[in-house]
């Protein structure tokens, strides 16, 4: 980067730090890239629908639910998903076979999106992956904290970001201070090395809060109409993450002290676990959402649409969080496919294949759960999303 151009990147950020958070969002600490390579876009897009050709139709999910178990792993055997069953067969059995089949499938999915995608398509790829990789740290150290069997936790890894399966899986048999020194060189050193043994929650916070900060760097302002889909969608998910939170906190009574008897939700108490620069929920309107009647307050959100039948008329404290967060999925599922139509070489198909296939791992992943415990299958069908 060009000394004019270091320049104005610092200007940026000093002038992002002194604006109010209503105003600063617009303002982005890094500009657009220059220098990183051609962005292949109609290369990378048509090999990104051919995949996306390979996931399954939506009419599996209802035959998957009158399947025994066993059938299930067949069929899924029987799909893309057979050389990693086949692979893996040998070390694991039913359920466990299943879902690490599952993670390594979309790990290689996402590392071959990666590996044909060049310049900014690859940045920005690059960059929203990240999320799997604090899922994975945040599930180690949850795990560990927790005394949670290795093999469970194992499950549980991903790694469709940027840290290997190999690198995660060794940190599984460690001790905790093995596992934060192993991050030691990493970008996530600085917040990690603040871990006391009693704050998990808030190095939580703080590894989700680094990596949209990391994202919106990659985005940089939002010029390009792809851009600016892109940017959304992430405003979005930040909308989505604070609206789960809240409605936590209100079901469950948090108020002022902590004390579970009051049911005063105070700004000050939330505030610091709030994610900021969503796109509909910008810190007033979060404001409102603890003082004023929650319910009221969301019907006057464009999140009302996807929640309001299963918050109308109902006690806050009945209402399931799992029925939430899957109506807001499917709402997000249904935007990000209309952006796709709109922009059909930009970043969004491309987005688009990644949150479908998460999708599609969730579902065949709660179909498998569900089934091995004996769920109903009317139960389980209530949090699959499908499009």
């Amino acid at each position: 980067m060009g000394q004019s151009s270091q320049k104005i990147q610092e200007w940026a950020g000093k002038v992002q730090k002194k604006l109010p958070d209503n105003v600063a969002k617009y303002i982005p600490t890094r500009l657009p890239s220059i220098g990183k390579g051609s962005s292949n876009y109609p290369y990378a897009v048509t090999r990104i629908r051919a995949m996306r050709v390979k996931l399954m139709p939506r009419d599996t999910y209802p035959r998957l639910l009158n399947m025994s178990l066993d059938e299930i792993t067949r069929k899924i055997g029987e799909s893309e998903y057979k050389q990693d069953i086949d692979d893996l067969s040998r070390e694991y059995k039913g359920v466990n076979l299943i879902e690490h089949a599952l993670n390594r499938n979309m790990a290689v999915s996402f590392q071959k999106i990666l590996r044909i995608t060049e310049g900014e398509p690859h940045e920005l790829v690059q960059e929203y992956l990240r999320v799997f990789d604090i899922d994975d740290i945040k599930t180690i150290l949850r795990g560990k904290k927790h005394n949670i069997a290795d093999e469970q936790i194992l499950e549980s890894l991903v790694t469709g970001g940027m840290l290997r399966y190999t690198f995660l899986s060794n940190l599984v048999s460690k001790s905790m201070d093995e596992i934060l020194a192993a991050f030691s060189d990493s970008i996530y050193a600085p917040i990690l090395s603040k871990y006391t043994g009693d704050n998990l929650q808030a190095i939580e916070n703080e590894l989700d809060k680094f990596y949209y900060e990391n994202l919106f760097e990659a985005i940089g302002y939002p010029g390009s109409a792809d851009r600016k889909q892109f940017d959304q969608f992430v405003r979005r998910e930040i909308d989505i993450q604070n609206l789960l939170l809240l409605l936590r906190v209100k079901k469950y009574d948090i108020g002022a002290s902590g004390d579970a008897s009051s049911n005063v939700c105070l700004i000050e108490d939330v505030s610091s676990l709030l994610i900021p620069h969503g796109l509909d929920l910008d810190a007033e309107k979060l404001e409102k959402l603890c003082y004023d009647d929650f319910i009221e307050a969301i019907r006057k959100t464009p999140y009302w649409e996807a929640i309001g039948p299963v918050l109308d008329n109902k006690d806050i404290h009945a209402v399931s969080l799992t029925d939430v967060e899957t109506k807001l999925l499917r709402y997000n599922l249904t935007k990000v496919t209309s952006y796709s139509r709109r922009n059909i070489i930009s970043i969004i198909p491309i987005l688009e294949y990644i949150i479908y296939k998460s999708n599609e791992v969730r579902n065949l992943r709660i179909i498998v759960r569900g089934k091995s415990v004996g769920m109903d299958n009317d139960l389980i069908k209530d949090q699959l999303v499908i499009l």
